[in-house]
This record gives C-alpha cells, structure tokens and sequence, in this order.
C-alpha cells in the first residue's frame, strides 16, 4: 500500500501480472507479461513490497530475480541471483531482506549488493530453512521468516 492508499497485488498464479488498485478497490492499471528473457516478463510473480524510495520490488519466483519498477509500471531496473525469491522486506536503512524457497535468506544493501546469506541446504535445525516463504523486519530489527511446505514454521531472528 503506498502512502495515497492505493493497493499493488502480484498476481502469478495464472496470470504473471501485477495490479495497481485505488484504496476503494478499483482497478487502475496492470503490468507484465507471462515470460523469461525481457524485463517485466514474469514467471510466477509473488512478493511485493515498495521500498525507502517508493519502487515497487517484486520477486520475479521462478525466474530467481527481483523486478523494480516505479508506481507507474515502468520497469527501473533488476536484482538476480537468487533461489525463487518469494518475498521481500525493507529495513529502516533500506536495506533488503528476502526470502528464497530454496532454503535461504539474502541481505542486500540498497544498491542490491549482498551483505549476508544464510541457508542453502534444507534444514529443520533452528537457524536454518526447508521452505522459506515470507520474511517482514520489525522496528528493532528483528526478522521473521515464515516456511510453508514441510517446513510449516516461523522462525524470529533477534538483531543484536
């Protein structure tokens, strides 16, 4: 939701699309394209989120990146390098944190320069993931990572 209330909703099970609809629920645009290879094509869009600047990220799933566009739908630029991105948080230094459904957590800086990654093999042990799915940041800096799949958990991670 931006700050005039208006809603964006990624769309990927069946259409590859995000949406952007005013407060009352009124359709006011739609972007992207079922694909691979170009930018705003989309192969299982899901997480959104708008960062410290006002860009919306969406994690572009089974195309393992991150799409930015501005609240128009004009596609700005992209982040690649990850394992099915399935959602994505902005701290309060616009750092990004992202969930991956292939067992890992990415920091990134607000450039998209990887700060840490943890995760990669499939774990039930605390502090490692089987299926992460969605991640948001508290105000203190804590982070929370919620599994579906045989994961089925929400784990707290307490900055200190």
């Amino acid at each position: 939701v931006n700050n005039d209330g208006d809603i964006f909703v990624s769309d990927g099970y069946g259409n590859s699309r995000f949406h952007r609809f005013t407060s009352d629920g009124s359709l006011i645009d739609t972007w992207g394209e079922a694909g691979k290879s170009n930018p705003m094509d989309f192969h299982l869009p899901h997480g959104i989120a708008i960062d410290g600047e006002g860009r919306l990220a969406i994690c572009d799933r089974e195309n393992h990146r991150i799409q930015f566009t501005d609240q128009e739908g004009i596609f700005l630029f992209m982040w690649s390098d990850f394992k099915q991105p399935t959602d994505i948080a902005f701290g309060k230094n616009g750092e990004a944190y992202v969930s991956e459904l292939q067992h890992r957590i990415s920091i990134l800086d607000r450039d998209g320069k990887l700060l840490t990654r943890w995760g990669d093999e499939s774990s039930h042990e605390p502090g490692q993931f089987v299926a992460p799915h969605g991640i948001a940041v508290d105000s203190q800096g804590s982070i929370y990572v919620g599994e579906v799949l045989e994961g089925q958990r929400i784990q707290k991670f307490i900055r200190k």
